[in-house]
């Protein structure tokens, strides 16, 4: 998959056209037939071709022989899903429809731009015509709203939630934490429990070998966290489940947990981030740096010993990088002295085991390199910040997790309502 990072997405096809019912049109050497209906509203095989395609391409999946008619199965679940979520959506909010629209459109602006990318440049090179995202993300939007208007009482307390939150970590601040990305699966009308364990399996399988996890949440997973990627944030660990501590505190970061099953429910976890100490994780202080370096030719290992040496000697009484500033100098290397700032776990391996013990004005012992003997000295230290959360980003998580819960609830109530009539027996 790999185009430009995450844009948030469960994509769906718009429909240009109307279709008779019963009506298979035939356009050049491809025939478009009716494959579902919603309150007669069609899905046609097009839609199902353009989002499979937009699936794949988006999220790295595979298709396979072996998983096609899951995948048709699945994205006709998602194509029916939005067109009922909008039917819904433009009842509630027929006057806003406008305002959605733009809304609609500025994700997708500011989603694709993220890499100072054109957004459209990046649609024509995945071949994804903007009226299909547009519609999705009209679709995400217009259910958001739905949801926090429909149930206005139970989202009332989450900033209050939030606040009591906020006090909690920071009180667990100095403990371990690690920080999970999740993708949620339910079973649907035209998947069951089996086949949606399947897929989380083949989800975590074609992650650990490229697949974009954040993408693959936005598409599929039934979590309020889907439109941020899966992300949670960071979490003590005597705080998480027991059965999600289990499957992750053994994993280092960017693997992918195995499945879990919950009453039917699957979840993935990925860890995106450990602390061993809550934020006080060494590798996460800003070091600014400053170099030392006696030219040397060769690999004569006697020459080498006597720069050693001399650069030992030479920084033995130096506590300051304006000291050094002077040496440097007098060395004429003719490299920079000032390697500029940067957190410590962006350093090569060697650099970071070296440089991580020492404070500011503390220098490394000598290092071999290329061009000769050198030896680095911490200018500035800058401890990790808490990291902690604002109370606005809180209060969104919180009202997330009500999301989950009663989205998922109304959802199946308006498909139980909804005239839907699948025609094609081989995706029923």
């Amino acid at each position: 998959m790999h185009c430009s990072r995450q844009f948030a997405i469960a994509m769906v096809c718009v429909f240009g056209f109307v279709l008779a019912q019963s009506m298979s049109v035939g356009v050049g050497a491809v025939t478009i037939s009716v494959l579902a209906t919603v309150n007669g509203q069609p899905i046609t095989s097009h839609d199902l071709a353009e989002r499979r395609n937009m699936l794949i391409k988006t999220t790295g999946l595979r298709l396979t022989d072996e998983n096609r008619d899951q995948i048709d199965r699945d994205v006709l679940q998602m194509l029916i899903d939005d067109t009922i979520k909008i039917a819904e959506g433009e009842r509630l909010f027929r006057d806003r429809l406008d305002a959605v629209n733009r809304s609609a459109d500025e994700l997708i602006d500011r989603t694709l731009s993220q890499n100072g990318q054109d957004p459209d440049e990046v649609l024509a090179e995945l071949e994804i015509p903007r009226h299909i995202m547009h519609f999705k993300f009209k679709a995400d939007v217009l259910w958001a709203s739905t949801i926090r208007s429909r149930f206005n009482s139970q989202f009332a307390n989450a900033q209050t939630e939030a606040e009591a939150e906020l006090e909690q970590m920071t009180e667990d601040i100095d403990k371990p934490h690690i920080r999970l990305s999740e993708i949620v699966l339910a079973p649907e009308p035209n998947r069951g429990v089996g086949a949606t364990l399947a897929l989380a399996e083949e989800i975590a399988a074609t992650v650990r070998q490229g697949a974009d996890f954040g993408r693959i949440a936005q598409q599929y997973s039934i979590s309020g966290s889907a439109p941020n990627g899966g992300d949670l944030g960071w979490q003590p660990t005597d705080r998480i489940n027991n059965e999600t501590l289990a499957v992750t505190e053994s994993l280092g970061t960017g693997d992918v947990a195995d499945p879990i099953d919950r009453d039917g429910t699957i979840y993935i976890y990925r860890v995106t981030g450990k602390r061993d100490r809550g934020y006080a994780d060494p590798t996460e202080a800003v070091v600014s740096l400053a170099r030392v370096l006696v030219p040397v030719e060769g690999n004569d290992d006697a020459d080498r010993l006597e720069a050693a040496a001399r650069v030992s000697r030479d920084t033995s009484s130096i506590s300051s990088c304006a000291e050094l500033s002077t040496l440097h100098d007098q060395y004429a290397s003719g490299l920079p002295f000032s390697l500029g700032a940067a957190p410590l776990y962006e350093l090569s391996a060697p650099l970071r085991t070296l440089i991580t013990p020492l404070e500011a004005g503390e220098i490394s012992r000598p290092m071999n390199f290329a061009e000769g003997v050198a030896a680095f000295m911490v200018c500035e230290k800058t401890a990790p910040d808490a990291d902690l959360p604002s109370l606005d980003e809180l209060t969104l998580a919180t009202q997330n997790n009500y999301f989950s819960v009663l989205s998922a609830r109304y959802l199946n109530q308006l498909r139980r309502n909804a005239v839907i009539e699948i025609r094609d027996t081989r995706i029923q």
